[in-house]
């Protein structure tokens, strides 16, 4: 591919960003200043047009899959890692601001994390986030992957770890990505099992969140626990 001499359009579209912040650059302007860092020789323009046009928004993006991301024309494999940086590095910024904080207090920011962290996976996982007695997030630790009926796991496994935690409280979320959060049997009769099981521990737990493509799934506010 022909390389572009592109230096005074890229330094001309930094110097917008930097007066103002990013005030006023559209979003395929954002992406394709960032694409600039991982492809440094090239104008990047029509790549960061392209990824607009095929996931249709920033927020798609920035949860698209590698194999997604490869199949558009200009990114190499360098360039995939560095949007796959990015994206980690909002998932982490979406953690921290529930770390240090009553969780359940900041219930949209608790569900954008989620929906973060459930984006990329084309398999069920199974996550529990340990909560103390404040409501605070101690941890947030993947179970395991794959189906409830097709794992060998009980409600033990969770609540044993909550205890090694000094956790006073669990949320547990997975995925269906399918699509559809509705609840399966597996799932609805896990949950009554796990919630029986922490009472006798002492142990709340606060909610099961199904996260599917647009929508989720709470038990709690489904009145199933």
């Amino acid at each position: 591919m022909v390389e572009h001499n592109n230096g005074g359009h890229r330094e001309r579209l930094r110097a917008r960003f930097s007066g103002t912040l990013g005030a006023g650059v559209a979003d395929y302007e954002l992406l394709e200043l960032a694409l600039t860092f991982a492809i440094p020789r090239k104008d990047v323009k029509p790549i960061a047009k392209d990824l607009m046009r095929t996931f249709g928004n920033l927020s798609n993006v920035m949860v698209a899959t590698p194999d997604q991301l490869a199949q558009v024309k200009g990114l190499g494999p360098s360039s995939v890692v560095f949007i796959q940086v990015v994206q980690q590095l909002a998932l982490r910024v979406r953690r921290e601001k529930l770390v240090g904080q009553p969780v359940l207090a900041s219930r949209l920011e608790l569900m954008d994390y989620l929906y973060t962290k459930f984006a990329q996976c084309t398999r069920e996982e199974f996550h529990v986030l340990y909560l103390d007695s404040k409501m605070k997030l101690l941890a947030d630790e993947m179970l395991f992957a794959g189906t409830l009926h097709e794992v060998s796991t009980s409600p033990r496994d969770i609540l044993k770890r909550a205890l090694e935690l000094n956790a006073s409280g669990i949320i547990v979320a997975h995925n269906h990505p399918s699509g559809s959060p509705e609840p399966s049997v597996p799932d609805e009769t896990f949950t009554m099992m796990l919630v029986q099981a922490a009472v006798a521990l002492g142990v709340d737990v606060h909610d099961h969140v199904i996260v599917g493509a647009e929508s989720h799934y709470s038990f709690k506010g489904g009145g199933k626990m």
